[in-house]
């Protein structure tokens, strides 16, 4: 079975079985999943605040995409005059264009309806470029703040330090190297790329290694200690 990839985020449950259904309608396979959140989103760069996923095939992305977009039917009269997406500057409603992703399907029509308004128009060539410019730049790999790294590497220490569930803290370097290591992200365009640039790896990979090491190390010399030996 091909793998699904997240292909929309939600704040509620309700809200992503309402683009399941209808993606389903279509005969768009899709599926619901509640995130995990193991990291904090410092590590990758998401809104973890939406948390509810729809989950597709990338072969599909496409396709879903222009679906969602064909059913909008935007007319900024009949918007509530307190819509936030209405106070928006100029360059501010640009940003939702360039940054679709990070904004709903009825934000971003709505947003081209402003625009259109001011008298700024985008060709459908100039919104492809911009979304191939947007995917380029999300395609970008991440750097872990020096401070992670040393969190990662000195984690196996946590476990001779008293106090409560330090020795479950002792093994969060491990988990930290392994997600650098593998961990991938998914574009807008459904395809996969590594989250964090390769000489981050290399660090996540070491950071797994002597977490191992250490870990065995230094939980064998707190028995010890523990034993009065």
């Amino acid at each position: 079975m091909e793998e699904l990839l997240t292909f929309k985020r939600f704040h509620t449950a309700e809200q992503a079985a309402e683009i399941i259904t209808l993606l389903h309608e279509h005969h768009i396979p899709a599926q619901y999943e509640e995130e995990v959140i193991l990291l904090d989103k410092v590590y990758v760069g998401q809104n973890f605040d939406q948390r509810h996923l729809v989950k597709i095939a990338a072969a599909d992305f496409s396709r879903a995409d222009a679906l969602l977009k064909s059913l909008i039917s935007v007319d900024p009269e009949d918007v509530e005059p307190d819509y936030y997406l209405l106070s928006f500057t100029t360059e501010e409603l640009k940003e939702v264009i360039t940054k679709k992703d990070e904004w709903g399907d009825f934000d971003y029509a709505l947003a081209l309806k402003l625009l259109e308004k001011r008298g700024i128009t985008y060709s459908p060539e100039q919104l492809e470029q911009t979304g191939n410019g947007r995917i380029q730049t999300l395609s970008q790999p991440q750097e872990i703040p020096v401070a992670g790294v040393l969190i990662g590497f000195l984690a196996p220490l946590i476990v001779f330090i008293p106090f409560p569930y330090s020795p479950v803290f002792s093994f969060l370097g491990i988990f930290m190297g392994g997600f650098i290591w593998w961990t991938k992200k998914t574009l807008p365009d459904g395809s996969r790329v590594l989250a964090f640039a390769e000489k981050t790896r290399q660090k996540g990979k070491w950071m797994m290694i002597s977490g191992v090491v250490l870990v065995a190390i230094c939980w064998a010399l707190a028995i010890r200690m523990a034993r009065g030996y």
